[in-house]
């Protein structure tokens, strides 16, 4: 009886271990309102003279954006940090971005988020230069489209 009790109180706390471990993990949206596009607005061009390329996205357009995220709450923290895309009311699109080598190079697709940084956070703002090349298909109907990209942190 009292091996049985024993065995089950090492049961529960390893499942109270588990579940406080877990409920530490958590995803925060980041501040970046110091990031910008070095072009304000970006024209999508054919990638090539026919209307319909036999595959992928056949509009694109490349931007340079000057990333500056604030990371002062979690300096001497681990973490990951992703590039997020949410999906909008507009075609489909393929992003992705070179960096100078504080963030890590990547890709998504609308609706995703990439990762660009897994690490210990070091400094309260992380910055980068990021070239981001953006596709879409040819359905791309209006003049202009604000892409409302953002940052989450997932903490370890």
């Amino acid at each position: 009886m009292n091996t049985q009790r024993c065995v089950w109180q090492v049961m529960a706390s390893t499942c109270v271990i588990c579940f406080s471990g877990s409920a530490a993990a958590a995803t925060f949206r980041l501040e970046d309102a110091g990031s910008y596009p070095l072009q304000p607005n970006a024209q999508m061009q054919w990638r090539s003279h026919l209307p319909k390329a036999a595959s992928g996205p056949n509009t694109q357009t490349q931007v340079q954006v000057q990333i500056r995220i604030d990371t002062r709450a979690w300096v001497g923290k681990q973490g990951r940090i992703y590039m997020v895309l949410p999906l909008d009311p507009g075609p489909h699109l393929s992003v992705e971005w070179r960096t100078q080598g504080r963030l890590l190079p990547g890709r998504l697709l609308s609706g995703q988020r990439g990762l660009v940084y897994t690490g210990p956070i070091t400094r309260p703002i992380l910055e980068d230069q990021l070239v981001v090349l953006i596709r879409s298909d040819a359905e791309w109907a209006s003049n202009s489209r604000r892409l409302d990209f953002h940052f989450e942190l997932d903490t370890e």
